[in-house]
């Protein structure tokens, strides 16, 4: 059974790898293989070039190689982030917007909008429209069993 579509232009013969996780760092792997999985994203990160080998893009740079190979460790990307307790299950919304914080701008602007809130007075009927960046938008959906388009 071929698993990986073929309409992903990719051979039937390519594997995907994995990352390992290191106690509870599936939220952060998580958010890893999304940012690997999206091209524009990788293709932004792999062009950026920094002498600092410290750098966040430089780490994913080499992460998102490893991931072409092999199943590949995250000790760089805990490090780069700051990740004390590997034993902590964190949020992952909150490491994706952190990892954008620290890219170059090319890359953390692939998921970047802008986001417009409108409030309306109660009272006077008053609209007021207020905006601001976003890198996430959580959508609630309610529970149904119909199909959601977005």
């Amino acid at each position: 059974m071929d698993l990986i579509p073929r309409s992903w232009g990719r051979p039937p013969e390519a594997e995907y790898h994995g990352l390992f996780n290191h106690g509870a760092t599936c939220y952060l792997n998580s958010v890893l293989q999304v940012l690997f999985m999206t091209e524009e994203f990788r293709e932004a990160v792999n062009r950026f070039t920094s002498p600092n080998k410290n750098s966040i893009d430089h780490h994913l740079k080499e992460l998102f190689e490893e991931l072409q190979q092999q199943k590949a460790y995250t000790y760089n990307i805990l490090n780069a982030l700051e990740v004390i307790n590997v034993n902590v299950q964190q949020d992952a919304a909150e490491y994706f917007e952190k990892i954008l914080r620290m890219t170059s701008t090319n890359a953390a602007q692939v998921f970047h909008g802008q986001l417009t809130h409108r409030t309306t007075c109660s009272v006077c009927h008053t609209e007021t429209d207020s905006e601001g960046p976003f890198w996430h938008l959580p959508l609630d959906l309610e529970e149904s069993s119909g199909n959601y388009s977005v």
